[in-house]
């Protein structure tokens, strides 16, 4: 039936069921609006902590290839988030580490839960100790798509712990040799 042929009520109603869809479409479009502000938000949140912890931290997807870090990460290792996509640590590291890291990543993915690794990389003023936390990252259907790594530097402690066993072993020496 074309319009000239509906009554003046049918086409009364039609508009009437037209505005309120509009009205419907508009109440969406405003809580879609909310909730990406929402999201920003939250975004600019989960930024921020990751940004200031003086932890490394970076996403990996299943290959090794980088595709986000934090702002600890680019301080120590003199690259940005934006040249470090699509590297791997193959490409940041002497091979000999990029082995064991990589390593350690498709550990994580095949056990499919968190594990801690003691890691040791170079940096500017020579190798450090890190312990690592990695975790598989899942979507919403629980499949794995990345490796995440929290790195804590715990070479100072690592140091310290050297000294103080060293001391301990020349008091132990000591006492040893006392008549």
């Amino acid at each position: 039936m074309s319009d000239r042929d509906k009554t003046k009520e049918e086409l009364i109603e039609e508009l009437a069921a037209a505005r309120e869809r509009i009205e419907q479409l508009e109440l969406v479009n405003k809580k879609l609006r909310v909730a990406e502000v929402e999201l920003a938000t939250s975004e600019i949140r989960l930024q921020s902590i990751v940004d200031n912890t003086t932890s490394v931290i970076y996403l990996k997807d299943l290959e090794g290839y980088y595709f986000t870090i934090n702002r600890q990460y680019e301080r120590l290792f003199h690259v940005t988030r934006q040249e470090i996509l699509g590297r791997t640590d193959y490409e940041i590291f002497p091979k000999a580490v990029a082995d064991v890291l990589h390593e350690n990543d498709k550990r994580v993915i095949e056990a499919r839960e968190p594990i801690e690794f003691e890691e040791v990389v170079p940096q500017d003023d020579g190798l450090h100790t890190y312990i690592s936390i990695k975790f598989p990252l899942r979507d919403t259907a629980g499949t794995i798509y990345a490796v995440c790594g929290i790195s804590t530097d715990i070479t100072e402690r690592k140091r310290t712990e050297h000294e103080l066993r060293r001391s301990l072993d020349q008091l132990q020496r000591l006492e040893d040799s006392e008549p």
